[in-house]
């Protein structure tokens, strides 16, 4: 459970944030009843299975069971820890939050303020350098790589000079605290001792996130030293794995795809050329927080890396993630083996933009490099050819899209249609089926315990009981003479029990969005999963006077095990023991009876 910030304070945030609202930021939804449907956002579908429910402000996916409310929601889009999707959702309010309880906490919110301002007057400096008299062949090196003025100004294009460490002694002459610059990656302790400019005799690219913040820095030689490309390191403000260059512009170019190429100088080539919405990896392979966040801003997103081996390798595992989180995913093919930036000096815009409208499908190059590596002269070669490719379409999971690509497939090499689809439905794996949503309550399943304690429907019956109280407040008053919070078998029920029958007891209410704020991530999940499977009861009162019951049941049974257990064995009783055991069994039995 999550204490940081007051909880009235959280959930006046949760309430100012209505879930509807917030998931179709990044899901198209579609009201079905009372409810909203679209496809989920975490892993990749066909068919909507992923619902908003408003009357309870809550989501959950019948096919993959992530559920919560407002807030684990954006803690698993935006790929954040609680407090900050906390704070994500009260800048989005426009609501101010305290700082943090503890010290660290506090420390830590300003250190990344600072860093901040360390990258923004780093950002000015470079620029300065960059039209000082002494480093006029810098420009003359972007004016020859036919970059404009609009655009160096545009994305802040800088230089680092040679001098060990001219960057750092501004810096310092400006305030900022020796550990604090460390920190921010831009300078690093000198050999021979003191400290010198990571970023020397370089082209500097600043890297803003999606806000427009200058969170690091990626520096380009001017000649054929290497490394050819060095990046800011790991720092509290900048992480190369959730973040895109450029992507803070690309967000409004206006098109439903985004384009991501390999280097800095590409994306400056492109949005230069009028085509806004492309992006760069930071010298990393794709992420799935990447890929999220790309998902999140367009409907469709291609791929053009270098065609040689890393390229062809770098671009298949960025098609494979982005598809499994539900992203549709195509490659932009350059001829020759030319990135983008050398294409469109040769060639011009809208021979490039020809060559967007023709990028292939991911089961298309998947295919097409199939061909490459295989010799399809022999039939053997053919053979593997068709089973790998067999491989490819099992994947696919809309059935005509699969035969389009065998009827193609099997024409080209003049095998039957039926050989192949024969070969592909042996490769398809069986999909298990997920819970209806109206469960009847006798049919109760086993969850696993995270925590190692035993399965048992015991703790499922606790947590249903829970659910029906948080959703349907009113039957508190029929059973609250019934429950005691000390009998629930988990510490963690425990809690949440003590928590909704504080509420309920003092005529405070409580609604399911409300109590899935102070869980973590997994309980979250499971309750709403259990609101949303479990819990569609015509009558609330008799559902949760079932469920009292069965629980009885359940100790009744326990306790009736345990005296047997120990009548079998007679180990250290008395005979006085034995008959106290003997007289506890029959009133279990006749309780048993009266239920």
């Amino acid at each position: 459970m999550y204490s940081y910030y007051p909880e009235e304070l959280i959930e006046e945030i949760r309430i100012n944030n209505d879930i509807v609202d917030v998931v179709s930021e990044y899901v198209k939804l579609e009201k079905k009843g009372k409810d909203y449907f679209g496809l989920c956002p975490f892993h990749k579908e066909k068919t909507p299975s992923f619902s908003v429910v408003a009357t309870k402000q809550i989501y959950y996916c019948f096919g993959c069971s992530k559920g919560g409310n407002v807030i684990h929601f954006i803690m698993n889009v935006e790929n954040l820890d609680y407090v900050e999707a906390v704070k994500y959702l009260a800048d989005r309010a426009r609501m101010e939050l305290p700082e943090g309880e503890s010290k660290e906490e506090k420390e830590k919110a300003e250190l990344r303020k600072e860093i901040i301002k360390i990258n923004i007057e780093a950002a000015r400096f470079f620029r300065d350098q960059l039209y000082s008299e002494q480093n006029r062949n810098v420009v003359t090196y972007l004016k020859n790589r036919k970059i404009s003025e609009q655009m160096i100004r545009k994305f802040g294009i800088g230089y680092s000079p040679h001098d060990w460490d001219l960057l750092y002694k501004h810096l310092t002459g400006m305030g900022f605290r020796n550990e604090v610059i460390l920190k921010s990656g831009l300078a690093q302790p000198a050999k021979n001792g003191g400290y010198c400019d990571r970023f020397r005799s370089r082209v500097i690219f600043p890297i803003f996130d999606i806000r427009g913040n200058v969170i690091g820095f990626g520096g380009r030689v001017m000649d054929d030293s290497m490394p050819k490309y060095m990046n800011s390191p790991e720092t509290p403000v900048y992480n190369k794995g959730r973040n895109l260059y450029a992507m803070n512009f690309a967000k409004h170019s206006g098109v439903k795809n985004i384009l991501i190429v390999e280097g800095y100088m590409d994306v400056i080539t492109l949005h230069q050329a009028g085509i806004t919405n492309s992006v760069a990896s930071l010298g990393t392979a794709l992420t799935e927080s990447q890929g999220r966040l790309l998902k999140k801003y367009a409907e469709e997103i291609i791929i053009s890396y270098d065609s040689d081996t890393a390229g062809q390798a770098a671009a298949m595992r960025g098609l494979d993630l982005l598809n499994e989180i539900g992203c549709n995913v195509k490659v932009l093919v350059i001829p020759d083996g030319k990135d983008p930036d050398e294409f469109i000096k040769k060639n011009g815009a809208e021979a490039f933009r020809s060559l967007i409208h023709k990028s292939i499908t991911l089961v298309e190059y998947k295919i097409k490099v199939l061909k490459k590596q295989i010799n399809t002269e022999t039939i053997e070669g053919k053979i593997k050819l068709l089973n790998n490719a067999a491989s490819v379409l099992a994947k696919v999971d809309n059935v005509v899209e699969r035969e389009m690509y065998i009827r193609k497939i099997a024409n080209e090499y003049e095998i039957t249609e039926e050989a192949l689809l024969a070969e592909v439905y042996k490769k398809i794996k069986p999909k298990s089926n997920f819970k209806s949503k109206g469960q009847d309550i006798s049919n109760i399943g086993k969850i696993k315990q995270k925590d190692g304690n035993f399965d048992s429907e015991l703790v499922q019956y606790e947590r249903r009981l829970l659910a029906i109280l948080c959703f349907d407040n009113s039957v508190y008053k029929a059973v609250k003479n019934k429950i005691n919070v000390q009998d629930f078998t988990l510490e963690e029920n425990k809690k949440i029990a003590e928590y909704v029958v504080e509420r309920l007891s003092n005529n405070k209410g409580i609604v399911p969005g409300e109590l899935l704020n102070i869980l973590d991530e997994d309980y979250a999940k499971e309750f709403t999963r259990i609101i949303q499977e479990e819990c569609n009861f015509e009558d609330n009162i008799k559902a949760i006077l079932d469920i009292i019951k069965k629980i009885e049941l359940f100790k009744i049974d326990k306790r009736q095990k345990e005296i047997l257990k120990l009548l079998g064995h007679h180990e250290g009783l008395t005979g006085g023991d034995v008959e106290n055991l003997k007289q506890e069994l029959q009133m279990l039995l006749i309780k048993k009876k009266g239920l």
